[in-house]
């Protein structure tokens, strides 16, 4: 049991999925200021550019300050550990699905987002 992730392009397929990724988790919430209960949020292309731009800021910064300050992990019980060989490995691998998607998705595409634990 754990924080299990989905990013869907609005009403048609799963598109990206992440496991205890606390930290790209914290940020949509940040992001959207939803509240934190499993619910559907809503997100637009713009949303995932900048969530993609801040993940390879914090790569290229590489240093545990720079990802405490942009992608800081969040706490709890199933959001898995701190800034760690995990949340690293999170970070690359949201980039690289992050751009992907971006460059497959039309510029009014909307996503949808959930989280369960």
């Amino acid at each position: 049991m754990g924080l299990d992730m989905y990013l869907y392009e609005k009403e048609t397929h799963e598109i990206a999925y992440w496991r205890k990724a606390n930290a790209i988790h914290g940020w949509i919430i940040n992001r959207t200021n939803a509240i934190d209960d499993c619910t559907p949020i809503n997100l637009y292309k713009q949303d995932i550019i900048d969530l993609r731009d801040t993940c390879i800021k914090v790569i290229e910064a590489n240093t545990q300050d720079a990802a405490e300050e942009f992608l800081p992990p969040m706490a709890g019980f199933f959001f898995g550990g701190g800034v760690d060989d995990w949340y690293w490995e999170n970070i690359k691998e949201t980039a690289e699905k992050l751009t992907s998607i971006i460059d497959q998705s039309a510029d009014d595409v909307t996503f949808e987002y959930r989280a369960s634990w």
